[in-house]
């Protein structure tokens, strides 16, 4: 009796893990539940990567941002993106590093800072190499994917300037935008296309591009010619990135977080104006990239380690939220709304240890809630 109850017991236990396999087989993929997967071929029009600029789901878009709004980026805090990851074995596509939930009621404490990333720090080089790569064959008029392409390059090694440079100055066909929009330092106005791409029908500099005087010179040295030339910026021009983070408290978890607000590439400024100063050199940013928005752009692109082991290689993305780079803090949120350098004007040494004040206040302020 007791042998025959056995046997009836294992022939369920078989029959159920059977039933539930061919019923998962039979569900198709649903972008809200990422539990299921479709064991059929894939349209690649479907995936949100290709088709539309930014993620649409509900998945990568929980709250249903309209991405092409100039000011769909500023209705929320920038701790209330709690996106979710999405991997798509089936194009190759993969989304960003999924962030804690955060409720906007569990922020107990916040603040902003500005930070400089120096490419003249070894640490930083992986930030600023490669940059001798021509990229005639990625711009290849016969394949007929660029928009793919800029998206889903996870083999190319391409400088991470390049990367946001293309994003921001390809067009996508079905909508007449950009891939990724560029706004201004505050982030309080998007620039059209013409501001960023520029119209050499009008002689007109993009935001991406410098204009230079050209001039024909004779035998002896004279100027007999003199007209305007657009040219691109390049990698080898970029020293810099201004970064912007906000660092807030959560209660729920009793911790320290961050986000990632903006990233702005720098180049050396030909009027000699600029906030932030490298070896005597001021700077000029070239337009300011919203984090969130080219996050899914960046997990698509792998960053060269700086030890060489290629085995570790990993996103832009994770580069980022690993802190893998140097940075040191000009600015924090403040009554004044001023930069560490307008207080400690010429004082380089002195700026530096203002900021590394302000990191550690900000590391402070966790340890302090559990000591009296």
């Amino acid at each position: 009796m007791k042998n025959q109850i056995l046997v009836f017991i294992i022939l369920f236990i078989f029959s159920s893990n059977l039933f539930s396999q061919e019923n998962r087989s039979n569900r198709g993929w649903d972008d809200t539940n990422q539990t299921t997967y479709y064991m059929g071929e894939k349209d690649n029009s479907t995936n949100e990567f290709r088709s539309t600029p930014y993620p649409t789901s509900e998945t990568n878009n929980p709250d249903n941002n309209n991405w092409n709004d100039v000011t769909s980026h500023r209705t929320k805090a920038i701790w209330a993106d709690n996106s979710t990851i999405v991997s798509d074995e089936k194009t190759g596509m993969h989304s960003f590093i999924p962030y804690t939930y955060v409720s906007e009621d569990d922020v107990l404490w916040a603040k902003r800072v500005k930070k400089v990333i120096d490419l003249q720090m070894p640490q930083n080089h992986p930030l600023y190499f490669p940059i001798s790569v021509r990229y005639d064959d990625y711009y290849s008029d016969g394949g007929g994917e660029l928009l793919n392409e800029v998206l889903n390059t996870m083999d190319a090694r391409k400088n991470f300037f390049q990367i946001l440079k293309d994003a921001a100055t390809t067009i996508n066909p079905q909508t007449g935008k950009t891939i990724v929009s560029v706004y201004n330092s505050s982030l309080t106005r998007k620039y059209s296309n013409r501001e960023v791409i520029g119209d050499r029908a009008i002689n007109q500099a993009g935001i991406f591009q410098r204009m230079e005087v050209v001039r024909d010179r004779d035998e002896f040295g004279e100027v007999i010619d003199e007209r305007d030339v657009i040219t691109e910026y390049e990698p080898i021009d970029i020293v810099g990135y201004y970064i912007e983070e906000e660092i807030f408290f959560d209660k729920r978890r009793a911790k320290l977080d961050y986000r990632y607000v903006s990233i702005t590439p720098l180049v050396v400024s030909s009027t000699g104006s600029g906030l932030y100063t490298s070896s005597s050199r001021s700077v000029k940013e070239l337009g300011t990239f919203y984090f969130p928005e080219v996050r899914h752009l960046l997990a698509n692109h792998k960053i060269f380690p700086l030890d060489g082991n290629i085995a570790q290689r990993m996103s832009f993305d994770e580069f980022f939220h690993r802190k893998m780079f140097a940075s040191n803090i000009i600015k924090e949120t403040n009554m004044y709304d001023r930069n560490i350098s307008d207080y400690l004007p010429g004082r380089t040494l002195d700026q530096l240890l203002e900021g590394d004040r302000i990191k550690e206040q900000i590391r402070r302020y966790e340890t302090d809630m559990w000591n009296y």
